[in-house]
């Protein structure tokens, strides 16, 4: 499935859904590890990516909240004998809407930048749809298992291997919740 058929798919989702139940009515913020799994051209140039990052929901309205979005994520680049590709390092800022499915299921949209670390290299756009659920811990706290599409967009072409101007990669996101 195309990324922008995963795209309408998760918009269709949002805002059709009858599934109204409980509301997230604090706060929250998530400490993260974060692997992504290159696809298509991109994962030409790196088999595994592993991060870290930071995000805040904030309820707008009733099963509805922004999210924004900070962290630091690696892709490690293939080598063999006859490539040494170098690694790639982002810093992925990103802002969205994260929709409550149910008391612990959401879905979400996010919007942003990847900003790069490596020399040579361009800031690019960045978008991700994606799906999760919180785990409830004592205290308020939990524990969020979220996966995602995630590509990042532009004229950021590394010599020799990927004429692409996209990094797309299925990221999964182990987090803890802290509710504020």
């Amino acid at each position: 499935m195309s990324g922008s058929k995963i795209a309408v798919l998760l918009v269709t989702l949002l805002f059709s859904s009858p599934i109204l139940l409980n509301a997230q009515n604090s706060a929250s913020i998530g400490i993260a590890a974060e692997i992504g799994l290159p696809s298509g051209n991109f994962s030409n140039l790196s088999g595994i990516g592993l991060g870290a990052s930071v995000k805040a929901d904030l309820p707008v309205a009733e099963n509805f909240a922004l999210t924004l979005n900070v962290g630091f994520m690696n892709f490690f680049g293939r080598r063999n004998q006859l490539f040494n590709v170098q690694d790639l390092t982002y810093v992925p800022a990103k802002a969205g809407l994260k929709y409550q499915l149910g008391e612990s299921f959401y879905a979400e949209g996010q919007l942003g930048a990847a900003l790069p670390l490596n020399k040579n290299q361009k800031t690019l756009f960045a978008w991700s749809p994606g799906i999760g659920n919180q785990f409830k811990l004592s205290g308020g706290n939990k524990l969020d298992l979220g996966i995602r599409y995630e590509a990042w967009t532009g004229k950021n072409n590394t010599i020799g291997l990927n004429r692409s101007d996209t990094k797309g990669f299925v990221g999964v996101r182990f987090a803890y919740v802290f509710g504020l």
